[in-house]
């Protein structure tokens, strides 16, 4: 197992220093950790992984922080739900 400098598993800067090594070896530009977790909800949501279950994943407190944060990438949109909801309308009795 790597253990840093300081003796713990992972030591940020070190992490970092691998990271821009490994990004300059590749010869490709930096992406950061961040971006990268985004990039992981946005292929979850693209792959059909449900909001609570995207939730869990990302290691949210609630259910409230993924859909604020990722609810835009979910799929339909107000005017689908409207037309789906007159469509409803249209055949209720």
């Amino acid at each position: 197992m790597f253990t840093s400098k300081s003796g713990r598993p992972f030591d940020s800067a070190g992490l970092a220093t691998r990271a821009k090594k490994a990004w300059a070896t590749a010869g490709l530009e930096p992406v950061g950790l961040h971006d990268c977790r985004h990039t992981y909800a946005a292929f979850m949501i693209a792959a059909g992984i449900n909001a609570k279950a995207l939730c869990t994943y990302m290691g949210h407190s609630t259910i409230t922080i993924t859909l604020d944060r990722y609810g835009h990438l979910l799929p339909g949109n107000e005017r689908e739900a409207a037309n789906l909801l007159d469509q409803w309308l249209a055949t209720a009795d």
